[in-house]
């Protein structure tokens, strides 16, 4: 019980911190408007929303990983496959992240 505990937990604090960092609070507070991108700083679109939501999960997804290829390991080569794919998926998602803060507010 406690393994999947420790197993779970993780998962469900990435989503939890995604969901709050991405406005879902603010959507849920002030209503979804449609479109696709606004240019204001005091509305945010479902578009918006996802899109910030996905990335936040990605780069979660990515620290979660580095985590666990930088523990002690036999298989080397694997650990650093594994430490790649985790750096990439991080530095992907930051820089879409600022491509989406970039297009929105210029």
């Amino acid at each position: 019980m406690r393994d999947l505990l420790n197993k779970f937990l993780p998962i469900i604090g990435i989503i939890a911190m995604a969901f709050i960092m991405s406005g879902g609070m603010f959507l849920i507070i002030m209503g979804p408007s449609a479109g696709t991108i606004a240019k204001s700083s005091t509305a945010e679109t479902i578009l918006e929303f996802l899109s910030s939501f996905f990335l936040i999960i990605l780069g979660g997804i990515g620290f979660v990983l580095l985590e666990g290829a930088m523990r002690k390991t036999f298989d080397i080569s694997g650990a650093k496959m594994r430490f790649l794919l985790a750096a990439s998926l991080s530095i992907i998602s930051l820089i879409l992240l600022e491509a989406l803060i970039w297009i929105k507010f210029n």
